[in-house]
């Protein structure tokens, strides 16, 4: 654990404070959000367009005030103490699904790999906050973690500003699978691991590249779905 990590552990003990409005709670609240929090947000899997390379695609929350509120946190306020808490939220929507006779393909994964970011950004922000989240996550599914196999080699313009035909094409060719690496994923069923969706301009950039380097099935699990016309709640 890192020294930012562990002063944050400090002045943020899980339990204390909800992470979406900094209120004091107590150690009983679901994902340590308030009363207030947790009710102005859409938990519950939505499956995901899928376009042509992704085999299953899901996330667990809609996108809203309060949810994208954690990602934020987590993504540009650089509260890592928040990854844990994530893969909660993503443990248990994968739960809900197989739990409830729908389509989980997930848990028979090899790998989780996390959507990379540029060497520029990582030097930017310190840190791959999906990569965070991913340790977590493959801790609870006993899945190992891969944060090797895939590279982000492009550093693209921020994609929150682009139309989805602009976005799509800022992703070209943004990615690629080192040629050290095939072997490890070729014939590999990998949940791709984002922290948001939207076009799924990354996340089909993502999965192409891993299937053109050999991966058998790629299955993309993202936090929020942004965009009621990419996603369907399931009953």
């Amino acid at each position: 654990m890192k020294l930012k990590e562990i002063i944050d552990d400090l002045l943020f003990p899980k339990g204390l404070y909800c992470i979406t409005c900094g209120k004091y709670i107590d150690n009983t609240r679901t994902y340590c959000l308030c009363d207030h929090c947790i009710r102005h947000m859409s938990f519950g899997s939505r499956d995901l367009e899928c376009g042509e390379y992704l085999d299953k695609a899901s996330a667990a929350m809609g996108y809203g005030l309060y949810e994208r509120r954690i990602v934020f946190n987590l993504k540009y306020d650089g509260k890592t103490y928040l990854a844990p808490i994530i893969a909660d939220i993503l443990y248990d929507s994968l739960m809900e699904r197989l739990y409830s006779g729908k389509d989980c393909p997930y848990t028979d994964a090899d790998l989780i790999v996390p959507v990379p970011v540029h060497e520029y950004r990582l030097r930017e922000r310190g840190f791959n906050q999906t990569e965070k989240i991913a340790k977590h996550l493959s801790a609870k599914l006993s899945i190992k973690m891969d944060g090797l196999s895939l590279k982000r080699v492009k550093h693209t313009d921020a994609q929150r500003a682009l139309s989805a035909e602009e976005r799509a094409e800022n992703m070209e060719s943004a990615f690629n699978v080192p040629p050290d690496r095939i072997q490890k994923i070729k014939g590999k069923k990998i949940i791709l691991l984002d922290d948001i969706f939207t076009t799924g301009a990354t996340a089909f950039s993502c999965a192409k590249t891993l299937k053109e380097a050999g991966a058998e099935k790629i299955y993309l699990l993202t936090l929020l779905s942004a965009g009621n016309r990419h996603h369907l709640m399931i009953k």
